[in-house]
């Protein structure tokens, strides 16, 4: 087999992966906001690549208009970073899905991208090799189209940065919420989110490190260009599998166990209890009352408990448990729990003949490596350390 030939073999599996995710992506009725962004994703790129490989093959033939449906779809794909960081997004909202502020500073590089694209289909196809000479009055024409071209790629390539960036401040902004939410978070901590935005960006230094080589003649262009379509290919489908495979079975991970309550809009901390009611004799009471679920009710052993669970069950909205965490113990939910949880876990394995893996599970634990993970935080020792 051939690399060309491997490349289109690929890229056929990718376009039946991406159609078929699109299908059952747009089938879900559950969390709209959040699978509909990543349906059209697969959608566009299913469509893209279809319709690429179809001018491959017609191309052959001389049909120079199928070379124009495919740079009109083609440009579906410039969509395809917005898309996925509107589908991060989604993933790690607190709540229902909220609105885009300034939608329109989003759109708008999409559409410059996109018409500076479409740009070369007012390039003759006979023009596409040739060589002009410098009085030629077409050579205006096709200047102006490789420029608009360059603009594309410019600003493409910005747009990625910049979605890259937003969704790493995403995801670091969602690991601190879990913390103050979950006691357990290593089932909603999207691990796989950042494997894939690592690659990503391992792969483009690597396309850019051939694009330089083969600029300063390490390479053929002729000889690596069959090579570098199949390596290509081979990233976009891995891309793609890891995406179908994680993105129809993920949740969103701040989900309510209970909806009736309402809290304030995420804020930094100086913000978000700037103008709140409670003050030191309330948050004194508040934390009794957390002290007191923790030591006489051991709700702490609960494996899912959350900060929801915690509110209801002391009877105060979660927004004043939280402040009452933050300003006056000065830690965060997890920090709490995990805290609790260890401080039995330790007495436990002091005085009984229990299995780790027992008392894990014992103390609230959902996993053998969070709770030694967590213990060795807390005590800067494993277990097996301390029994030794």
């Amino acid at each position: 087999m051939t690399f060309e030939s491997a490349a289109t073999f690929l890229n056929i599996v990718l376009v039946g992966i991406c159609l078929f995710s699109a299908h059952l992506l747009m089938l879900r009725r559950r969390d709209p906001g959040v699978y509909l962004p990543l349906a059209l994703l697969f959608l566009f790129q299913g469509i893209a690549t279809g319709v690429a490989l179809f001018a491959d093959v017609v191309d052959r033939s001389g049909d120079g208009w199928v070379s124009r449906v495919n740079l009109m779809t083609g440009a579906l794909e410039i969509a395809i970073p917005f898309l996925f960081w509107v589908y991060v997004r989604a993933l790690t909202t607190e709540g229902e899905t909220e609105r885009i502020p300034k939608l329109w500073k989003h759109i708008l590089p999409i559409v410059v991208v996109t018409l500076c694209f479409w740009s070369l289909m007012f390039l003759p196809v006979e023009l596409a090799d040739a060589e002009l000479a410098d009085d030629d009055p077409r050579l205006v024409r096709v200047a102006f189209i490789l420029m608009a071209v360059l603009v594309a790629d410019v600003v493409f390539k910005g747009m990625v940065v910049t979605y890259v960036y937003l969704i790493i401040r995403r995801l670091m902004a969602y690991q601190t919420r879990l913390k103050d939410v979950f006691a357990s978070t290593e089932n909603r901590e999207l691990t796989w989110l950042w494997a894939i935005i690592v690659s990503a960006g391992f792969y483009v230094c690597v396309n850019i490190a051939l694009t330089v080589l083969i600029a300063w003649g390490v390479f053929s262009e002729d000889a690596t260009e069959d090579k570098i379509s199949a390596l290509h290919s081979l990233a976009v489908l891995a891309l793609f599998w890891v995406i179908g495979v994680w993105g129809l079975r993920q949740r969103p991970g701040l989900v309510r166990r209970f909806e009736s309550e309402v809290d304030q809009p995420e804020l930094p901390p100086a913000q978000k209890y700037e103008k709140s009611a409670l003050d030191a004799e309330r948050a004194n009471r508040i934390a009794r009352k957390i002290e007191a679920a923790m030591s006489q009710d051991l709700l702490y052993r609960e494996p899912d408990l959350s900060l929801w669970d915690l509110a209801k069950h002391i009877g105060v909205t979660s927004h004043y448990v939280s402040q009452t965490l933050n300003t006056h113990l000065g830690k965060s939910f997890f920090e709490l729990v995990n805290g609790w949880r260890i401080k039995d876990a330790l007495t436990q394995l002091k005085t009984t003949d229990a299995t780790t893996l027992v008392i894990a599970y014992d103390v609230g634990f959902n996993s053998r490596s969070a709770f030694y993970k967590a213990f060795k935080r807390e005590t800067g020792k494993t277990p097996s350390d301390l029994r030794d």
